[in-house]
């Protein structure tokens, strides 16, 4: 009996605090493995565009490819491995013959989101530049970078359809050697 009067007697005084603190809110809806974010799991992007290789001074006009494999890692960032390339055909002048310079690079970096659709990356990694001057190709390797920037136009379900530019830059024995584009990319998350 003295049990069941101190319960009633004491009933009034615990309490829950009426506001919810923001952080344990955040905390707790994080903690649920389904996700409601637009993106999950492992990603894949592919752009074609139109570039320009810059090396010894000279410039030319190519097709540029940039292949980005990735994970999610938050709401906004995804990590990547990516590998951009271009290559410019060329004719001697002498002989006629045709030659091929190529500009690639195996990167590994992140993805951005820094609003809804519009996006920021950057990676670091290994880079060629081959060049061929009518006896042969002659790789030059050396350490590589790359900027990039988009914006999600086009959206359904998973499959994403987007305008992006890069720019990746190559330190070599042979010197440095850019290559960058515009064009459009087809990503899936």
């Amino acid at each position: 009996m003295k049990a069941i009067v101190a319960l009633l007697a004491f009933a009034g005084v615990a309490h829950a605090d009426p506001d919810t603190d923001p952080n344990a809110q955040t905390s707790g809806s994080e903690a649920n493995l389904e996700t409601v974010a637009p993106r999950a799991g492992m990603t894949f992007a592919a752009a074609l565009a139109g570039g320009m290789i810059i090396s010894k001074g000279q410039t030319a006009t190519v097709p540029a490819l940039s292949l980005r494999l990735g994970h999610v890692a938050t709401a906004t960032t995804i990590v990547t491995v990516e590998l951009c390339g271009g290559t410019y055909a060329h004719k001697e002048s002498m002989t006629g013959s045709t030659h091929i310079d190529s500009q690639i690079s195996l990167l590994v970096g992140g993805q951005v989101y820094i609003a809804p659709s519009l996006w920021v990356r950057g990676a670091g990694g290994i880079g060629s530049h081959t060049t061929d001057d009518g006896s042969g190709q002659t790789p030059h390797p050396g350490l590589s970078g790359a900027v990039g920037a988009g914006v999600d136009l086009i959206r359904r379900h998973y499959v994403v359809l987007g305008l992006e530019g890069f720019y990746t830059g190559t330190f070599a024995r042979g010197g440095y050697t850019s290559l960058g584009g515009i064009g459009l990319g087809l990503s899936y998350y």
